[in-house]
Order: structure tokens, then sequence, then C-alpha cells
């Protein structure tokens, strides 16, 4: 299941979890039954007993697909409005519990990493400054000061790009703000991203510098200098050959082998999570897993709210100056404070 490269593996298993959590909602939403590990589909669950609004979808669904609705029509759908409604009541509803509103939370950090992911590969600028917006309270809360001053000080300084450097600003509002190798759709990369597969990679790759030629001053001006003409007898080789690099439009996650190992996964664990649910009326913190109860100082379910509160004393103070206090951070269930039973405990044995 997790294959592939750290950061890959990390995404993956994230948005694995976080479709199976969705999948939960929509049963506790539309009272839907949830789909089994030996369905060859998600979609084949029994909806025998289901909300009504969903056979009003589904009723829906075909006459689009029949070709007797056309897309105005079904965007103007009142079921639509609804079927938006119950998830939101239903995640209201769930807040009361403090387990749930944990998950919540995580499928919100996923929603707001896959904002990310989509505004750095399509190159849409206002959608890669809102994801990053999105991401400072949660910086904040678990402690990671330093990418919270960045991420501060660079939304500041891009709100004023428009005014500031207007050329700029046009440049990276029609997506130039990333960088492509190809031209395909999701092909766009950081700037950092890109110097680590492009320029790092051929220095350590066979021929690089660090293959015996030494990382001298004059080692690595030659080598720099040298990099247009080689590409140059790239290209002639390829031209000669016959031979050259193609890639394909389609993504690699779209393909009909990828979406197989995703349905498999994700019924795995949703089988999982749905032993161990953690969107029920129990108001406590608890771990699903071991059922061990939080204690009280433990706070991490209200992670947004207090990077928000710690976002908020930051205004109006120079970010260089500005020291964040361990105690407006979130307490996990694994860094909790110990308990005073804990001290008495300790105490008393001496």
């Amino acid at each position: 299941m997790l294959s592939g490269k750290a950061v890959s593996r990390a995404v993956r298993g994230f948005m694995v979890v976080e479709d199976a959590l969705h999948i939960i909602l929509m049963k506790e939403s539309f009272r839907v039954s949830l789909p089994s590990a030996h369905e060859t589909d998600i979609t084949e669950a029994d909806t025998s007993e289901c909300d009504e609004i969903v056979e009003k979808a589904c009723e829906l669904y075909d006459r689009f697909v029949a070709g007797e609705e056309t897309t105005e029509s079904v965007e103007q759908s009142s079921i639509l409005s609804e079927i938006n409604t119950k998830p939101v009541a239903t995640k209201e509803k769930l807040c009361k519990s403090r387990t749930s509103s944990l998950w919540l939370n995580f499928c919100r950090m996923t929603y707001i990493l896959s904002k990310f992911l989509i505004a750095e590969r399509t190159g849409i600028w206002d959608l890669h400054l809102r994801s990053i917006q999105e991401r400072l309270p949660f910086f904040v809360a678990a402690g990671h000061n330093l990418y919270a001053k960045s991420a501060y000080v660079y939304l500041s300084m891009m709100q004023r790009l428009e005014i500031d450097y207007p050329e700029v600003y046009r440049y990276f509002k029609a997506g130039h703000h990333v960088l492509r190798r190809t031209d395909r759709f999701w092909s766009g990369l950081s700037t950092d991203q890109t110097i680590e597969q492009i320029l790092m990679r051929s220095v350590k790759s066979s021929g690089g510098l660090t293959r015996g030629r030494g990382m001298g001053e004059s080692q690595r001006a030659q080598w720099i200098l040298s990099m247009p003409a080689c590409a140059d007898y790239n290209s002639a080789m390829q031209d000669l050959t016959g031979v050259g690099y193609y890639t394909s439009d389609q993504h690699k996650e779209a393909t009909r082998a990828r979406k197989e190992r995703d349905r498999v996964d994700t019924l795995a664990i949703l089988e999982y999570i749905s032993e161990r649910n953690p969107f029920t009326n129990d108001v406590s913190l608890r771990n699903i897993e071991t059922g061990v109860e939080a204690e009280p100082d433990v706070n991490v379910d209200k992670a947004e709210s207090i990077g928000n509160k710690t976002l908020e004393l930051m205004k109006g103070q120079k970010i260089l100056n500005y020291s964040f206090k361990k105690s407006n951070q979130s307490i996990t269930l694994a860094a909790k404070p110990k308990s005073k039973s804990d001290s008495h405990f300790r105490l008393s044995k001496y």
C-alpha cells in the first residue's frame, strides 16, 4: 500500500484515510450502508434503506446521463443544495464529541494539503496563497515556529505584490509562480523542488561533480557553463537516433491500476476505522485504537482555534522579534503533561 518515496507515501496514506472518514460521514448523513472489501466498487453498497435525498440524487443523475437534464438544470436543482447541507449539519452535530472534532480537524488539514498540491501542480496563484494562509494556525499550534514566521512574512509580502511589483504579479496570476519541465496540465513544480530534481540530481549522478571531479571553484564553473552545450548535444543525439523523451497527458495516478489500488486500500482502511468509529456520541477525547482517554489538559482537538488566537496576538508586532510561547501550542495525547496523581505517586515512593 505505502509504496514510493517517503513524502508520496505519507500524502497518499493521509488521503486514503480521509476518503475512508468521508465515507463514514456520508453513512452518518444519508444512512447509506458501508461498502465492504469484497465489493468490486465502492458505489455498490446497499442503498435500500438510504435517505430519500440519495434516491432523488440517483434519479437526477440517471436523467442527466440519459440527456434529459442539462448541466444548468442540474446545478440549479434543490437536490444538490440539500446534499451539501446535510454533511455540514452532521459535522456540527459531531463536533460536540472531542474525538470526532479531532478527526474532523484531520480531514480539514488533509483538504488544505490537497488544495496546496493542486495549486502547485496546476499553477493557481490565488489557491496557492489561500492554502498557505489556512495552514498558518496549524503551524503555530503544532509548534512549527519557523514555518509559521516564514509563511506569515511570505503572505504579507505577496498580498502587496500587485501594488509593489505589478509585472511579477501578472506573471504569477498566469500560473508562472511554478516551473514546468513539460506542458502537461499537472506538471507544475515548486522552484526548490525543481532544483532538487534537475540541478542536484545532475550534480550527484554519473558525470556530476561528486563523481571524482572535485568541488572546487574552477570545477563548479566549468560544469555549470558546460550544461547548455550538453543540452544541445543531447537534443542533437535524439534527433539523429529518432529516440526522444515523451510523456502522456494522463496523470499517472489516474490510471485504472492506480484507481484499483486506491479502492482496495480505501476499503481496507475503512474496515479498520469503522470498527473503531471516531464519530460517536462520546464527548470525551480518546485514542480510537487503545481506548485511552486524554487528560483534561490535552487540547489538540482545538488546534485551529489555538493557532488563530496566537496569530491574533502577532498582529502589529515585529515578526522577527516575536517569541512563541510553548503554552500557546496544542497538547497532544502523546505529549500530555504529567498529571497530579502521577507526581504524587512518584513523591510517595520516596
